[in-house]
């Protein structure tokens, strides 16, 4: 088919010359030898235009010249005839039209050719491109718009949300108009006729909806549309995709420039990455607890020794000659209250070291201090250090994951309390309140040995520690479980001694920077 279409071309080329050629001859007779004064000199311009298409500028003044030259040898054999003077005008009326259609000739070639490179070099741009392009015609998915707003149409967005068979038949409408290469292996087709003909299987519901939400950005007239998608491939391979389109301006037809990124791999990596830091902090959870080892024996020790004392207390009452019911019951109670203590110390301790996803519900931060403080009571009890706690009343609920919540606060209060173990006057101050965009702001502060400019500046970068047997982990995962939720955290150094981190949680459900 190739072949062919070169010895076309090839056959083209041949004959344009010699007909230009037969045009000048047939000019050059009929203006020398027909009696008709008429300038038919002027028809040259023909000739100088027929050979805009195979010869260049120089070609097109040899073209020129030669087309002079016929025009004065016409206007020579015919000098002897009656009315020389109309003669000599027609001479010269034909000499100025070939002027004129030379300089038009030299002209218009120019801007074909300025046109021809920048084809030429959108095509390269095109195709050369990593990114995948579709150009679509969406003149008649106006025009359906068009008919919309004649019935009385206003809100295009309803429209199409509540008509699916409208979108389905606005997809139809629109018009691939080329594609470049990148298309074809993003979907892993073998030629662009196969993505041409077969475009709907490459379409999955995701597709769909991306492909709604640019059809609401035209109707709204807005002039271009970006978001998040997905399609399949030949072989059935899902792909995620970031699209972009925009909406030139093309003369009367409504053009569209579609473009997709795959960013399939990326979203792969970042799951994995989310998995990894899940599992790191579940690791974290474990050697915290590890550290908290004095209270939570402490903490179960209490009930248990309760528990002890309370049976044998009620065997004692049982044991006398007329057992005291009341007293034994009065010891049984005691019993089961200590129980579920110890119970609820158990379930705390389980929920710190559970290895779940992320659970977001309503929850209230006071009552999360308050569960971190009795959890590490002993730890600070040990440290000699005096709590301040300075809980904002009617908090709003924030949508969070209690036990990520307990891990960054108890990691701040550990962080706290080994920052003042070499000075005296040991004070924790734990502090809630609104903030002034209404969010939730936690501040945990000690008055300890504080903070450098170099440990203010690397405080939250993963492996950074001013502990000689610090992992320098904590931090680092503190900071990527409260921008999950959507918040910010950061550290800030006391006027006095020591310093304060603080951590904010929005009230209401964010995307995770």
């Amino acid at each position: 088919m190739n072949a062919d279409i070169r010895d076309g071309r090839h056959r083209h080329g041949r004959v344009l010359p010699l007909l230009t050629i037969a045009l000048a001859l047939a000019i050059f007779l009929f203006d020398t030898f027909s009696p008709m004064k008429i300038a038919v000199a002027v028809l040259y311009a023909i000739v100088i235009f027929m050979a805009v298409g195979f010869v260049d500028r120089r070609g097109i003044v040899t073209v020129a010249l030669a087309c002079v030259a016929l025009t004065i040898v016409g206007f020579a054999a015919g000098a002897e005839r009656p009315g020389f003077e109309a003669h000599l005008l027609r001479g010269l009326v034909s000499l100025s039209a070939i002027a004129i259609a030379t300089l038009l000739a030299i002209r218009n070639q120019a801007a074909a050719a300025v046109l021809g490179e920048s084809e030429r070099r959108w095509r390269t741009i095109f195709q050369s491109v990593g990114v995948s392009i579709w150009e679509e015609d969406f003149s008649r998915v106006r025009r359906a718009f068009d008919d919309l707003a004649r019935q009385g149409v206003s809100d295009f967005r309803r429209h199409l949300e509540d008509d699916p068979h409208f979108v389905e038949r606005c997809i139809s409408l629109v018009e691939i108009v080329d594609i470049n290469d990148a298309v074809i292996r993003l979907l892993g087709a073998s030629d662009k006729a196969e993505v041409l003909t077969q475009r709907r299987r490459f379409f999955l519901p995701e597709t769909v909806v991306a492909y709604r939400e640019l059809l609401i950005a035209l109707a709204e007239g807005r002039p271009s549309y970006a978001g998040e998608s997905a399609l399949q491939t030949i072989a059935g391979e899902r792909r995620s995709i970031l699209i972009t389109a925009t909406f030139p301006a093309d003369g009367t037809r409504i053009s569209g420039l579609i473009s997709a990124v795959d960013i399939t791999e990326r979203n792969r990596v970042e799951r994995a990455l989310a998995q990894a830091r899940a599992e790191l902090a579940h690791v974290s959870r474990f050697i915290t607890l590890g550290e908290l080892a004095a209270s939570i024996a402490h903490e179960v020790k209490q009930p248990l020794a309760a528990i002890v004392t309370n049976g044998q207390a009620c065997l004692r009452w049982l044991d006398r000659p007329v057992p005291d019911l009341a007293e034994a019951r009065a010891c049984a109670e005691r019993i089961v209250g200590e129980g579920g203590r110890a119970d609820h110390v158990i379930q705390r301790l389980r929920g710190l070291a559970r290895k779940a996803d992320p659970e977001r519900l309503a929850v209230d931060v006071n009552a999360v201090v308050d569960e971190v403080v009795e959890l590490m009571q002993r730890d600070i009890a040990d440290h000699q250090v005096a709590l301040r706690l300075d809980l904002s009343p009617d908090l709003p609920p924030v949508p969070a994951d209690r036990v990520q919540l307990q891990q960054v606060l108890i990691n701040l209060v550990i962080n706290a309390l080994q920052a003042m173990a070499a000075v005296s006057g040991r004070e924790l101050t734990v502090e809630t309140r609104e903030d002034q965009a209404g969010d939730v702001l936690v501040s945990v502060g000690d008055s300890g040995v504080g903070l450098d400019e170099e440990a203010m500046a690397h405080l939250f970068a993963p492996f950074y520690t001013t502990k000689s047997d610090g992992m320098g982990m904590g931090l680092s995962i503190c900071r990527s479980i409260i921008e999950s939720h959507g918040g910010r955290i950061w550290a800030t150094r006391n006027a006095g001694a020591g310093a304060a981190f603080h951590f904010v949680l929005p009230v209401t459900r964010r995307r995770a920077a």
